[in-house]
């Protein structure tokens, strides 16, 4: 029951599309689904209580046939949902199986799509492409066998790593030290579960100073948590200030006017005006007016910063223009 697609493996699916095929059965409909991409068959099992209940001749009191009222009309609801025609759009939300050497989806949900204007179809497929680019096509991470430990301590850093750029986000720290965020009690408590997952990993290794190697593990899980906000550009290093200072970018008023005044300059200049300037470009003028040891993942995060605040404008791929 395990489908794979780029290594990614697969069992559920949800698709949106429109009947071409239909069979029924007296326990089931046999949908053929085309969703742009191929035609596969969709299961979908009828509702016994729908088929089989019936409201009429129960006497009671005006209450009670309110009541009665309202469930014929949810019965002739549920059956104008679930019972489709050719042309039809329908959602199927289930699992793959093959059958008779054919793939097709056992439905655990499915209903008629009220789609006058094809808004949800549009909207499909404006959202695929992204769900594609951002997950499918990426490879696949799994863990081999016998890496379940370092997949925990990875795990654990990671939920610090969150918890980390929320922080800093949050207060509006401009610099800080790593020695600083250590005295910080739920960041802490979130870099021991690294601990944990070690000690329980390793368990037969007898530990002499339990304290010793506790503090040096969070410590290590603090250095690799900023490690990895350095490579996503949310914190950097001015070759200036000392060794152990961080900045958090988003806060960084001197590096975004910097920015932002190079593209307003160069954007004067007649091979800038038209098409505006490009992101390496920006890059080099910025490390050589402000920090030369700038990584191309805080310049990004700056960009982007810039556009959301409408102080540029995205021309076209890469080149930005400033108001």
């Amino acid at each position: 029951g395990i489908f794979f697609y780029n290594g990614h493996p697969v069992r559920q699916v949800d698709i949106v599309g429109t009947v071409v095929l239909l069979k029924e059965r007296d326990a089931f409909y046999n949908y053929g689904v085309d969703d742009s991409t191929g035609v596969i068959n969709c299961i979908c099992w009828k509702n016994p209580m729908v088929a089989e209940t019936t409201f009429s001749g129960h006497p009671g009191t005006t209450s009670s046939l309110t009541v009665l009222e309202h469930m014929k009309k949810l019965q002739k609801m549920v059956s104008e949902k679930t019972k489709l025609g050719i042309g039809d759009v329908i959602r199927v939300r289930g699992y793959i199986r093959t059958y008779r050497q054919q793939r097709e989806v056992q439905a655990s949900c499915f209903y008629k799509v009220d789609d006058l204007y094809c808004d949800v179809q549009i909207s499909r497929m404006l959202e695929l492409p992204c769900l594609y680019r951002e997950v499918y096509d990426k490879p696949f991470q799994g863990s081999e066998e016998g890496q379940s430990g370092l997949k925990g301590q990875n795990f654990s850093v990671n939920v610090l790593l969150e918890k980390m750029e929320g922080f800093l986000l949050e207060n509006k720290i401009r610099t800080f030290y790593q020695q600083e965020l250590e005295t910080i009690d739920t960041l802490v408590s979130l870099a021991g579960l690294r601990y944990l997952t070690i000690c329980f990993v390793f368990l037969p290794i007898q530990v002499k100073s339990e304290s010793n190697s506790s503090s040096k593990i969070i410590h290590s899980a603090f250095k690799e948590a900023i490690r990895m906000l350095q490579e996503k550009g949310v914190v950097f290093q001015k070759p200036s200030s000392s060794k152990d200072l961080y900045h958090v970018t988003d806060h960084d008023k001197e590096l975004l006017n910097v920015t932002l005044d190079v593209i307003k300059e160069d954007c004067r200049k007649p091979r800038h005006a038209e098409k505006g300037c490009h992101f390496l470009h920006v890059l080099t003028c910025v490390r050589q007016n402000y920090n030369p040891s700038l990584t191309e993942a805080v310049i990004h995060r700056v960009v982007k910063l810039l556009e959301s605040n409408s102080d540029i404008v995205s021309s076209m791929e890469g080149y930005y223009i400033a108001f």
